[in-house]
């Protein structure tokens, strides 16, 4: 008799917890993704005074929840001639946009941008150089090969790349 009252209940529950999960997986996404690029390369961004790093930066914004746009806060470029520029723009919810904010045209300084611009990228290639070696270092650290020799159940080999 306890079996005949338990089943409708764990159904009802079952059905219950489907369709919340359900209503979870379709709700609207409320918040957007922009990535700031420079042209030419190395501008410092700032958002509401404050620094973000050198571009390229990714940033995430958030819904109020009442629209389906976003508005951006501004955002402003400065290289290191002192050239400016100011962008901001609206975003609809689930957005992953890139935007590139130019540098003025006018502005004087443009040599020293691209000269900026020239060893920023260097340095950028550089560091995905490294990032590239140490993860194929990694991956060969976790091999079964490397992980034998580490736990001492393994002999090293001409080429060790386990350390």
């Amino acid at each position: 008799m306890t079996t005949r009252f338990h089943r409708p209940l764990t159904r009802a529950l079952a059905a219950l917890l489907v369709s919340a999960l359900a209503a979870c997986a379709s709700a609207p996404p409320d918040e957007a993704k922009l990535t700031y690029q420079t042209a030419p390369a190395g501008a410092t961004l700032y958002e509401g005074g404050q620094s973000l790093g050198l571009a390229p930066v990714t940033r995430t914004y958030h819904s109020d929840g009442k629209s389906a746009t976003i508005t951006t806060p501004e955002v402003t470029a400065v290289w290191p001639s002192g050239a400016k520029t100011r962008f901001y723009t609206l975003l609809k919810a689930g957005d992953d946009r890139v935007a590139t904010l130019e540098r003025p045209a006018g502005a004087p300084g443009l040599q020293a941008d691209l000269d900026h611009a020239k060893q920023v990228t260097a340095e950028t290639r550089s560091a995905d150089l490294r990032a590239k070696d140490e993860a194929l270092r990694e991956q060969a650290r976790m091999s079964a090969r490397c992980q034998a020799q580490m736990s001492g159940k393994g002999v090293p080999s001409p080429s060790d790349n386990c350390r």
